[in-house]
């Protein structure tokens, strides 16, 4: 059996991959930053921590298979993704994991389909947007194997079940979404999937 440990397990799109990854048979170990609430039950432990602190990390990272990240922040200007993701590829050296699966947005893919709104879009989010490019790159430029799966417009309808990976060629924009849970199920079928590692792909419902 798999251990899986989720980064931003208390999430709204990180406590559905806690479901989906429990679903597929595989122990969980939920980080979460201290306060959040998340119950333990059979396969599912959770650790209380910093993301932004290596030592934290590595205290879960032990005895683990993949790392998944589905961290994110609400500020439009944060370094939580540069510095986690520091923090991380230290955590993944000390503890032995090599697989790494993060998550991000289509507004750092490279992908934005550029008109008025997602011009706006783009400007308000540049913080945000620079952040998470900022720790993808320290990712890729690591010996990990690493997925980065960017997400279109989230939504929290029920699952769809139908998801689209689209071509590095097209282009997307805020009229393109997914639900979260899509995005969850997507994410554990990485888990068991080398055709992603040390590559990125953008992912769409509509």
């Amino acid at each position: 059996m798999k251990n899986i440990v989720i980064l931003g397990a208390a999430g709204r799109t990180g406590k559905l991959l806690v479901e989906a990854v429990l679903a597929k048979g595989y122990k969980v170990t939920a980080f979460v930053r201290k306060g959040e609430q998340l119950a333990a039950r059979d396969n599912l432990v959770v650790i209380e921590g910093d993301a932004r602190k290596a030592d934290d990390l590595e205290f879960a990272f032990g005895g683990q298979d993949v790392v998944i990240s589905t961290l994110g922040s609400n500020k439009l200007k944060d370094d939580l993704i540069t510095e986690s993701t520091n923090a991380l590829i230290k955590a993944a050296h000390a503890s032995g994991v090599t697989r790494v699966i993060m998550m991000s947005s289509f507004l750092a893919s490279g992908q934005l389909k550029l008109n008025p709104l997602s011009w706006l879009l783009a400007k308000i989010s540049a913080g945000f947007v620079g952040d998470k490019q900022s720790g993808e790159e320290l990712l890729k430029s690591s010996d990990l194997e690493w997925t980065i799966m960017y997400a279109t417009r989230l939504g929290d309808s029920a699952p769809l079940g139908k998801t689209r990976i689209v071509p590095k060629s097209e282009k997307v924009g805020p009229g393109n979404m997914i639900d979260r849970a899509d995005v969850a199920d997507v994410l554990a079928a990485e888990i068991d999937s080398s055709e992603h590692i040390r590559d990125s792909f953008l992912v769409t419902g509509s």
